[in-house]
């Protein structure tokens, strides 16, 4: 299994998304994003490569966002995969995944 990647560049934080965000991501994600809002940086979630995505891991970019925002700091979620878009889709989360992501 393919780990999340994390590189730090400035005032950036960048976690590259492996392929696979199954359940048994979700703690692995968990932590990641948590350590990166209390580094403090902009955080970037490369998401381009996501094949499959199970609904705790949209959990919890979900609450990521939120936790971010409520300290200040930018995150988002880079160039979404055709993959992320329909989950988010199926689950009600479209406009979420459009106000946090970039092309």
């Amino acid at each position: 299994m393919t780990l999340i990647k994390w590189q730090e560049d400035g005032d950036r934080i960048t976690l590259a998304m492996p392929a696979d965000l199954d359940l048994a991501m979700s703690a692995p994600l968990v932590d990641s994003l948590r350590h990166a809002v209390a580094v403090g940086r902009e955080i970037r979630v490369e998401a381009a490569g996501v094949e499959r995505v199970s609904s705790a891991c949209l959990q919890a970019l979900y609450a990521a966002t939120r936790h971010a925002a409520d300290h200040g700091i930018s995150l988002v979620i880079q160039e979404p995969s055709e993959t992320v878009r329909a989950v988010c889709d199926d689950l009600g989360l479209a406009e979420w995944l459009n106000i946090w992501s970039q092309s």
